[in-house]
């Protein structure tokens, strides 16, 4: 479909601006023709997201806002066969518990409720068309190609995690859609799809891989990490604010420090979609006291490694934001029967925790 007003560069650059663009070709392609593009961000419902997310979430946020229809899915069968320890009942309702979180937080992030596309991936791979496409995939892949993938088929003795990579292989045929959106750790999956779809007659969509924020005093953030090296989307306000004044905050190493990841990733992004007060600018104190306010990320790093940054001003900067975002998100909980209900047969927490 031919889009009015196109701009090409633009929309480019607001898919790819943070990201790592492993391809690009078929984006680059439907631009060219004067076409829209659109892509997907998909994820399992395992254990219960972390504020990590939200570095993909405001990525959809900002394509949405530009004009770009991006699609959430939600990848039942793969959750259901990564974590087999789980019935098909409990990953029903995790499934049920990601789409109420995303739409919540989407919608905190300004997107409007009918740009919010969420899709369930149990949708077509039930179909014949995804069966025959399975066949053939297993066909012609070998075992060093899916545990090649890396994440959990590495080294499970299980056969349902070595099955995942085809899923999610085929999502990107599946889905219809022009790019896929993935974390750090996908670059394996991304890199089998790019192998193995051209073999059974399909072409791989574009990849891009978003950064992944550091725990708060570990190299990853993770839900199954201890509590004070994450934050989650329900922890209170005051919760937030201690988690991230205890931060480790590393003086050389910008890869490793969770509140620089969280101020390019979350805090600065938010600020350039008006989700903060409209026309307002990140502001952080100096050494001496002074406030600055800051136009770009980069400006506000330089100033951090060049000791001129008060870090606890930094903190707050961090924690305001957070919990901007997350307040409407723990109101709707506290107020959703649903959602509530939803989380005890999920996980059996009926706190949100």
């Amino acid at each position: 479909m031919k889009v009015r007003n196109f701009d090409s560069k633009k929309t480019l650059d607001v898919i790819t601006y943070r990201l790592e663009v492993l391809s690009s070709k078929r984006i680059r392609q439907k631009l060219a023709a004067g076409e829209d593009v659109k892509g997907y961000w998909g994820t399992a419902p395992t254990g219960k997201p972390h504020i990590g997310y939200l570095v993909p979430f405001v990525k959809i946020a900002e394509c949405i806002a530009a004009g770009i229809d991006i699609q959430i899915l939600i990848a039942d069968t793969y959750g259901f066969l990564v974590n087999y320890d789980a019935t098909m009942e409990v990953v029903e309702r995790r499934s049920q518990y990601y789409s109420l979180l995303i739409t919540s937080i989407l919608r905190s992030l300004g997107v409007p409720e009918s740009k919010i596309w969420i899709e369930r991936e149990s949708t077509f791979a039930t179909t014949e068309a995804f069966r025959g496409n399975f066949l053939r995939l297993c066909a012609a892949s070998t075992q060093d190609d899916i545990r090649s993938v890396g994440l959990e088929v590495a080294t499970t003795s299980m056969l349902s995690p070595l099955l995942c990579p085809l899923y999610q292989a085929l999502s990107e045929v599946h889905t219809g859609c022009d790019f896929q959106l993935g974390g750090m750790d996908q670059r394996g999956m991304f890199a089998y799809a790019d192998k193995l779809l051209p073999r059974v007659g399909h072409r791989p969509v574009s990849h891009l891989l978003a950064p992944m924020i550091p725990g708060l005093k570990t190299e990853k953030m993770s839900s199954s990490a201890p509590e004070d090296t994450k934050i989650m989307f329900f922890d209170s306000a005051e919760a937030v604010r201690a988690k991230i004044a205890e931060a480790d905050v590393s003086p050389t190493e910008p890869t490793r420090n969770a509140l620089l990841a969280c101020l390019e990733h979350i805090v600065f992004p938010v600020y350039a979609l008006g989700i903060m007060a409209p026309g307002t600018l990140p502001e952080a104190a100096l050494a001496g006291g002074v406030a600055k306010r800051y136009e770009s990320y980069k400006d506000l790093e330089e100033d951090f490694f060049r000791g001129l940054v008060d870090v606890d001003s930094l903190r707050s900067l961090v924690a305001d934001t957070l919990n901007h975002i997350l307040e409407p998100v723990r109101q709707e909980y506290a107020t959703s029967k649903e959602w509530q209900a939803v989380d005890r047969f999920a996980y059996g927490t009926p706190d949100g925790h």
